[in-house]
């Protein structure tokens, strides 16, 4: 019980941070119950089913405002609205089969597997040392590229190590939007993958919906809700990006270590 208990607490600390919450999550699950990567992933997905809540009661009047758009308009939709479904049509069938595309590389990695994590991790880590504020644009100012950058960059996240959020932060940061405006964005637009990840994963692996799993993914939901109250408060003073690269390469250190 505590092992899970852990993990949803890392769950919904990691996911809103640019660290690779399906990283750190496949780990733990790993290390505490001694199972695959492939089943290691499969939790770590599963998991959203706790955070996804989280956000969407964040920002509730947002995506009411979007989903009342969405039936009253008249097919003149805001820039808002219209990112929100580039981006997740991007993003969809890109993570969706790369997740697919990595079922043999989960089977066979071993040990191995989590060096890759902590060097797409460190990968992470120095996108966001490097990003630079262009401009200074607003949510209002969204176009069709930022929709299908951010879709890709969010689409290739599903590779293990690869954080969801530090890359759709840096790819709108670097597009030039409002920092303060950047995270609302990111977190909205991972509700639908995220969502649907983790309802597939728990329609066909029926173990996850155990009594543990559950309460674990209650704790993600509670504690995702207070980390992202901190991080919209604290939006514009951080910088992770050398955290991310320390966590990276003691992945990797601990990976090489545990093969040889």
């Amino acid at each position: 019980m505590i092992p899970m208990l852990i993990m949803g607490i890392a769950q919904g600390i990691f996911e809103w941070l640019p660290v690779s919450s399906q990283g750190m999550i496949s780990t733990l699950y790993s290390f505490f119950f001694d199972k695959s990567y492939q089943e290691s992933i499969q939790f770590a997905l599963w998991l959203h089913i706790g955070t996804v809540p989280s956000v969407m009661i964040i920002f509730r009047r947002m995506l009411l405002q979007l989903g009342s758009e969405f039936i009253r308009s008249n097919h003149s939709y805001s820039p808002q609205f219209k990112f929100f479904v580039i981006s997740t049509l991007v993003s969809a069938p890109i993570g969706f089969g790369i997740l697919i595309g990595l079922d043999e590389l989960k089977k066979n990695a071993g040990n191995f597997f989590m060096v890759f994590v902590g060097v797409a991790m460190s990968i992470t880590g120095i996108i966001q040392l490097r990003h630079k504020v262009l401009t200074n644009r607003v949510s209002n100012d969204l176009n069709l590229i930022d929709g299908v950058t951010a879709g890709i960059a969010q689409g290739l996240s599903v590779i293990p190590g690869f954080s969801r959020s530090g890359m759709t932060i840096s790819v709108l940061t670097l597009r030039g939007m409002d920092r303060r405006e950047v995270l609302s964005l990111s977190f909205i637009m991972g509700i639908p993958v995220s969502l649907g990840a983790a309802l597939w994963i728990g329609i066909t692996q029926g173990f996850t919906w155990s009594i543990e799993a559950v309460l674990s993914a209650l704790v993600a939901f509670l504690v995702g809700l207070a980390t992202i109250n901190i991080l919209l408060s604290v939006s514009t003073k951080i910088n992770l990006g050398a955290f991310i690269i320390i966590v990276g390469l003691i992945m990797i250190a601990g990976g090489l270590i545990t093969t040889l």
